[in-house]
């Protein structure tokens, strides 16, 4: 019996020592990955070992450094684009879109909930284009996935072309002596780990839409009634609530009862006194 469990424990000595040599032959974003990947092996075994609250933990800290990884690869893919000036000017183009897009969506909010034009409510625009990022960013990713889906053929053509001399032809920066252990490999787990983030982020999004909508719509309107909207008018006859100027005598009156916020739409019939 001794000399079983001491065989054993060679065993399990011996793979932990592979497994520590392989890891060391490693870069930081390949051992990111391997850590992804023993992470993944260990949501079964440790659900069957231990229960499914176990399981749920560790799938959230799965959740939490994968998005760290996709994040750190994500963020040396924009240093590179950066770094040249088509990059940069590609760049600031999508960050101008998406700047212009959340305050369109933010200006529709505020119309939704005042029926008036949102640029009497300023600053709740600029905090609700806030709240809409992470709108933008499910956009964002579902683009992303269709880009590596479209290209996806051509990456694959690249990382398992053996002709160097031709990627040395499309590609002048590229340099076969630069090549890190398991590159292609590495290249392929990155795309494939990018892609299904995205799709992941997107489906997440996509089912917790409705509750993300309600909350948005509803702290925009509490937002817009204690802070762009005020308790005194000159004006008489104004039902008991906060009003906010919207010219041409015009005046926007709001009325709270507990959570629920009414907006209406007042003339100005200003006081004499």
């Amino acid at each position: 019996m001794r000399s079983e469990s001491f065989k054993i424990r060679n065993g399990i000595a011996s793979v932990v020592r592979i497994i520590h040599d392989f890891r060391e032959r490693l870069d930081v974003r390949q051992k990111l990955y391997f850590n992804l990947l023993l992470l993944l092996l260990l949501l079964p075994i440790f659900g069957f070992l231990f229960g499914s609250f176990i399981k749920k933990g560790l799938l959230l800290i799965f959740i939490f450094y994968w998005s760290a990884v996709v994040i750190y690869d994500l963020t040396r893919a924009y240093n590179i684009i950066y770094s040249h000036l088509v990059g940069k000017a590609l760049l600031l183009l999508g960050f101008t879109l998406c700047t212009n897009v959340a305050l369109s969506i933010a200006g529709i909010v505020v119309n939704d909930i005042t029926t008036v034009s949102p640029s009497n409510f300023p600053h709740a625009v600029i905090l609700i284009s806030i709240g809409v990022i992470p709108m933008i960013i499910a956009i964002v990713m579902l683009l992303m996935y269709f880009a590596i889906l479209v290209t996806s053929s051509l990456w694959a053509l690249f990382v398992l072309l053996y002709d160097h001399g031709f990627k040395t032809f499309i590609f002048p920066e590229y340099d076969v002596r630069k090549k890190k252990f398991l590159h292609k490999t590495t290249r392929l787990v990155q795309i494939l780990s990018i892609s299904l983030y995205c799709v992941y982020v997107y489906s997440f999004f996509q089912n917790t839409l409705n509750e993300y909508s309600n909350f948005l719509y509803k702290n925009s309107k509490s937002f817009i009634y204690t802070f762009e909207m005020y308790s005194k008018s000159p004006c008489k006859d104004i039902p008991e609530g906060k009003v906010a100027f919207i010219g041409d005598d015009k005046i926007l009156h709001a009325k709270r009862n507990g959570e629920i916020m009414t907006f209406k739409i007042y003339t100005c019939d200003y006081k004499t006194n």
